[in-house]
């Protein structure tokens, strides 16, 4: 954590804590404290997404492409979260029904942050991200991991 995305190593550990809050809520804090009060990998969506192999990545994806055919969609989530004991930020924030049926005994956190503040934060890290997509699709297509950058802001708009 911390930038280094963590990778499980024991995959048949099961998710034991669900973070709920949105991204800019203290996502990163939470993952770092949960991974140190767990002693286990603890899956940061940012950190996965922009540091882990392209496989994982596009795994997410295909996840929120296929959010209207349950069981693939628990499926893939499964897969997505196997050997991690905690998860915060996008993408499981979007499927938290989701990953609540599939880890019942999983305590879910919600964090919370002032709105205006949330807001405000927000439209910093989201200034002019989607006014020119293809241009940025062209120039991360190289960059494994980076590559699904315009797929997720396609995918966040519609949930």
């Amino acid at each position: 954590m911390g930038g280094v995305p963590s990778i499980p190593t024991d995959r048949t550990q099961t998710v034991q804590v669900i973070g709920a809050g949105y991204s800019r809520t203290g996502t990163v804090s939470m993952a770092l404290a949960l991974e140190r009060l767990l002693g286990e990998p603890v899956m940061h969506g940012g950190t996965q997404l922009f540091s882990r192999e392209d496989a994982y990545v596009k795994l997410w994806c295909d996840a929120f492409a296929n959010r209207d055919n349950k069981p693939v969609l628990m499926k893939l989530l499964r897969e997505a979260t196997a050997g991690f004991a905690a998860v915060t930020d996008v993408p499981t924030n979007a499927f938290i029904a989701e990953m609540v049926e599939l880890y019942p005994d999983a305590k879910v956190v919600l964090v919370t942050r002032d709105p205006d503040r949330w807001f405000n934060s927000m439209q910093t890290l989201l200034k002019d991200g989607y006014g020119s997509m293809s241009v940025l699709k062209m120039l991360l297509w190289p960059c494994p991991g980076w590559r699904w950058a315009p797929t997720w802001f396609r995918y966040l708009q519609i949930v």
